[in-house]
């Protein structure tokens, strides 16, 4: 796996334009290869809702592959195709994988590839997603579903075809302390600490006899969650930072409630060896 790294922006491409395409079809971003030659951006969708493919297909024509799920990938994969720019979900609706297996397989077997987080940022976990797809993964854009009209899918891939980040401002703001995330997930045992707090709707006792552990072994990861968490939400919420507040509990189980989808993912530990992995390799 390519080495991890704090994106901000990547090297432009002065051969992207725009140019009309046949007469009753859109306009779609054009790339001169190196002998001249014009050729349209591929594109890839990765959702499991097969209406999300409507817009792109108006934007982006025959360019456009479209997947619902990792075996469908990994089968486009196998053929040898590549692409310029991927917009990935993060809910394919499997019992084993999300977007993030997706980030991962693509950033393992197409490091060219330029991954976008595409997904419902108000649902619950989206923006954990957003954020590990970012810190951990490389992604270089953030749209949210809702944005995906064909003008902005277009205007996406211009700019990141350009070298630049077009996420709205807020969020591109926001992203430069991805890092918090770390501080939420620092290692793979901080994954059963979440999941069972989950379970146990916040309260550290319940969640140690989840874990068959005594509760004043989750003392300090008490401690370290409910800091990590303020400055999270401080970031990425405006919620304002609670400092050493008492109601740890609340804090906790209000945040794990709010993004279980994403603690409680299934591919989150094989993602969270593999940031480990990299980062003990330098």
């Amino acid at each position: 796996m390519p080495a991890i790294r704090h994106l901000r922006s990547v090297p432009g491409r002065p051969d992207t334009l725009w140019s009309p395409s046949r007469p009753g079809t859109t306009t779609v971003p054009l790339q001169m290869s190196p002998g001249g030659s014009v050729r349209f951006p591929r594109i890839l969708l990765i959702d499991d809702v097969p209406g999300e493919a409507v817009n792109f297909q108006h934007a982006f024509g025959p360019t456009l592959t479209a997947v619902r799920t990792i075996a469908e990938l990994e089968r486009e994969l196998a053929e040898g195709k590549a692409w310029d720019i991927a917009f990935v979900d993060f809910n394919l609706s499997l019992r084993s994988s999300t977007g993030l297996s997706a980030m991962l397989t693509l950033r393992n077997e197409r490091p060219e590839t330029r991954l976008v987080t595409y997904s419902q940022l108000a649902e619950n976990g989206r923006v954990l997603f957003a954020v590990a797809a970012r810190q951990w993964l490389g992604a270089r854009a953030i749209l949210d579903k809702s944005q995906n009209d064909p003008h902005t899918l277009r205007r996406y891939a211009t700019a990141l075809l350009a070298g630049l980040d077009p996420s709205p401002v807020q969020w591109r703001n926001r992203m430069h302390r991805a890092y918090l995330i770390d501080a939420v997930l620092p290692d793979l045992s901080w994954v059963e600490r979440w999941r069972a707090l989950d379970t146990a709707a916040g309260d550290v006792t319940t969640a140690a006899g989840l874990l068959n552990l005594k509760t004043a072994h989750l003392r300090g990861f008490k401690d370290r969650a409910t800091g990590a968490v303020n400055e999270f939400n401080a970031a990425f919420f405006d919620i304002p930072d609670r400092g050493p507040s008492r109601n740890k509990k609340g804090i906790l189980g209000t945040f794990v409630a709010q993004h279980t989808s994403f603690l409680t993912a299934p591919d989150l530990p094989r993602v969270l060896v593999e940031r480990d992995r990299v980062v003990a390799a330098r």
